[in-house]
């Protein structure tokens, strides 16, 4: 009999039909990049790595960043070998290696192997090779190539150590600080000591030669400039000398870590410098303007010096990130692109920066000039790159920005060319006509016998008969070069006492203000005769 087919159940229909989808589905979010806790994704970082572990005696940390397989003795060997051959000395700067996980494309190596340099030996010279190895599920790291590290025993071999260990004592040898031998951290020192005098006594040399009178006096606010200038040059020797001294240095890694600190201090000191120098030149120059009284010129160039300032710690940030291994280049581009949010962040400091130099190119306001902006009156001390500093009557100082200033009504006193000069008198009801005709006669030659008053604007002229007598108007224009306002004021004192003087010789006198009673006292009955 044959056995009965099992039976398959029928396909039942759906009675909905299934919606194809249309949305898309989210791409993966790709993992993040593996990172190598050794630090030997570089060529950089895996020459800095090996040093670091070697110079703390760390060898089994430090025959990771070698190629191939040995055992731990081989291992600890290989590696004293081959970190004394790097301290006898490369050809290159460890900082001038690449800091880019693909290493030096521009070299004429392979992708997959950059050079770190030469030693020289009496065996001849070590080419010192770093390899990329691939492994998977792990980065790409660097590794100093096998081909580098069996030349490593022969060309040590060659060589004939120098202990300078026996000039200090066995004691200092034996302690460790921070994984260094005491009688480094002394020699350290010692070259320490001799760096810091060299550069105060280069220092002292310079500023004397700064200092020494040219032919020409030099005003106190830049001989004082000069004098700051003390401090930025002694770091900048300092800097100097230690980046010398660091090539003299026993180890690669002291090496390296005296080059940095060269480096950043050079920088950080030449910028400093380079600020000073500004100032010592814009106070100079502002001196000359100022002597010459070309005080616009004087606000322009103290301007221009602190946009100087403000390029110099641009480039300083700039170079400071580029040692530190950041790409500069990546970043002031993602500055292009954010550059419009950057600037509508920014248009009200831009709109006073500009109003700035609108306000120094048109010459409308000086520093030093007296003036009334916005409603407030006082004397420019400063015009900054965001704002103007008026000090005030009172003495206190108000911060205007540049923008507002460059909008408002401004009125600048201090480039009047003459002073107005204008007083009403105002004589009693009752003064005769000849009287007030020799009055006005009186002023009239008053004004022009005066040396500083203009003689074609000087006259005093009968405006007005008020309810309180003849009025008279005394017009002209005070004008004197180099003369300000104090001494207007001065001047104006004594022809207003000569025309009181005048009015008072010709019998006449100033009338009372409207409304004011005189009262006299022959008018008055007496109170006790009314009484009889």
């Amino acid at each position: 009999m044959q056995s009965a087919a099992p039976q398959v159940p029928a396909a039942t229909e759906s009675p909905i039909p299934a919606i194809p989808s249309t949305a898309a589905a989210p791409a993966p979010t790709p993992p993040p990049a593996p990172v190598d806790p050794l630090g030997r994704t570089t060529p950089h970082g895996c020459v800095l790595g090996f040093l670091r572990a070697a110079e703390a005696r760390d060898y089994d940390r430090a025959a990771n960043y070698l190629d191939g397989r040995r055992s731990p003795e081989q291992a600890q060997e290989l590696v004293q070998q081959l970190k004394y051959l790097l301290d006898q000395g490369l050809s290159t700067s460890i900082d001038d290696l690449s800091r880019s996980p693909n290493g030096n494309l521009e070299d004429q190596l392979r992708l997959s192997r950059d050079s770190v340099g030469i030693v020289k030996t009496p065996g001849g010279d070590l080419k010192v090779m770093l390899d990329q190895v691939e492994r998977p599920g792990h980065p790409s790291i660097w590794l100093f190539s096998q081909e580098t590290l069996h030349l490593v025993p022969a060309a040590y071999a060659s060589l004939h150590p120098t202990d300078y260990e026996h000039y200090f004592p066995a004691w200092m040898a034996r302690v460790r600080f921070l994984s260094v031998p005491v009688w480094r951290w002394m020699a350290i020192l010692i070259t320490l000591v001799i760096v810091f005098v060299a550069a105060s006594l280069l220092t002292r040399a310079m500023i004397w030669l700064l200092t020494r009178n040219p032919g020409k006096r030099l005003s106190p606010r830049v001989k004082e400039s000069i004098l700051a200038l003390k401090r930025p040059i002694f770091f900048l020797t300092l800097a100097i000398i230690s980046r010398m001294a660091g090539g003299y240095a026993l180890t690669a890694l002291a090496r390296h870590y005296w080059g940095m600190v060269g480096l950043v201090l050079g920088w950080v000191s030449a910028a400093w410098l380079l600020v000073r120098i500004s100032d010592t030149f814009v106070n100079f120059v502002r001196d000359r303007y100022f002597q010459r009284l070309q005080v616009e010129r004087a606000t322009f160039v103290s301007l221009l010096g602190r946009l100087f300032k403000i390029l110099v710690g641009l480039v300083l940030i700039i170079a400071l990130l580029t040692q530190a291994g950041v790409n500069v280049s990546a970043l002031i581009a993602g500055l292009g692109i954010g550059g419009i949010a950057l600037a509508l962040a920014a248009q009200k400091t831009l709109a006073d920066l500009f109003g700035g130099l609108s306000i120094i190119m048109r010459g409308a306001v000086r520093v030093g000039d007296f003036c009334q902006i916005d409603g407030i009156t006082g004397t420019v001390e400063d015009i900054g790159i965001s704002a103007l500093s008026l000090r005030t009557l009172d003495r206190s100082i108000v911060s205007i920005p540049n923008s507002k200033v460059a909008e408002v009504g401004l009125q600048n006193f201090q480039l009047r060319d003459q002073y107005w000069l204008r007083q009403v008198f105002t004589l009693e009801f009752d003064t005769r006509h000849d009287v007030v005709k020799i009055v006005l006669d009186k002023i009239t030659e008053i004004l022009r016998e005066h040396p500083d008053i203009d003689k074609s604007s000087a006259r005093a002229r009968l405006i007005n008969l008020t309810l309180s007598g003849p009025q008279i108007e005394v017009f002209a224009y005070y004008r004197k070069p180099g003369a300000d306002w104090a001494a207007f004021l001065a001047q104006q004192e004594g022809l207003v006492l000569k025309m009181m003087g005048v009015i008072e010789a010709a019998g006449a006198s100033l009338a009372s203000p409207i409304g004011a009673l005189r009262m006299e006292t022959s008018n008055i009955p007496n109170p006790s005769s009314t009484l009889r």
